[in-house]
């Protein structure tokens, strides 16, 4: 056999084996993927333990908030870590993420049917107030006795709320809040200006509200039944 033909057949034989080692490796890459963890690319980082949580936020992007049973923790998309601060003064946890928004002109109420690109989770084990400014926001599978929630150029969105007691809300400065098919004893709502409510077939034992001349409610589904 020529010495050309040698050479041929191992340059083939070395392309072949790291084809081969590629995919192998790519394969096993991706089998340690889990496709159900939205969130696994996202930075972690701790939280400090506090009752109460005020979150500044941009109306271009989501930021959830979520139950978690262990510590409390930020999940952060990579591309906007830069954007994420947080501190603690006293009893109180001050989050603020603030990626550029210039140009976006739709208003809390325009984004209430909607949910944003999801750019920061934050998992909490427990909290009794949380205050919204200029943000996007939505509470997902939260269970409690008694919460206070108050809303300032912001819209809030709710999915799968449990408050065994009490539920504060307050929405003010043109915000929106968007109740889902959640679960509460007692519901007070203060609507300030021309702010609005909507209540998306929630469940509500006992309700009192304050609502201001240019303000909106809407209710619907089981909701109904508060309208008068």
């Amino acid at each position: 056999m020529k010495t050309s033909h040698i050479l041929l057949a191992l340059i083939t034989m070395v392309t072949l084996t790291g084809m081969v080692a590629t995919d192998l490796l790519l394969k096993e890459q991706y089998d340690k993927i889990d496709w159900r963890n939205t969130y696994q690319d996202f930075k972690k980082q701790d939280l400090p333990t506090a009752r109460h949580w005020v979150v500044t936020g941009t109306p271009t992007s989501e930021v959830i908030v979520e139950k978690t049973v262990s510590k409390p923790q930020a999940l952060i998309a990579p591309e906007e870590v830069k954007f994420y601060r947080v501190r603690r003064q006293g009893d109180t946890a001050f989050v603020s993420f603030t990626p550029d928004y210039s140009g976006y002109r739709s208003s809390p109420q325009d984004d209430a049917g909607r949910e944003l690109g999801i750019q920061l989770v934050l998992r909490l084990p427990g909290f009794q107030t949380l205050t919204v400014e200029n943000a996007r926001l939505t509470l997902s599978g939260l269970s409690t006795d008694s919460l206070t929630v108050s809303l300032a150029q912001s819209r809030l969105r709710t999915h799968n709320v449990a408050v065994s007691a009490q539920f504060k809300l307050k929405v003010t400065q043109n915000s929106f809040a968007m109740l889902g098919n959640d679960q509460y004893k007692l519901l007070q709502a203060v609507v300030a200006d021309s702010s609005g409510m909507q209540l998306n077939d929630s469940r509500v034992d006992a309700f009192t509200k304050n609502i201001s001349p240019k303000a909106g409610i809407q209710l619907e589904g089981q909701a109904l039944k508060w309208l008068k």
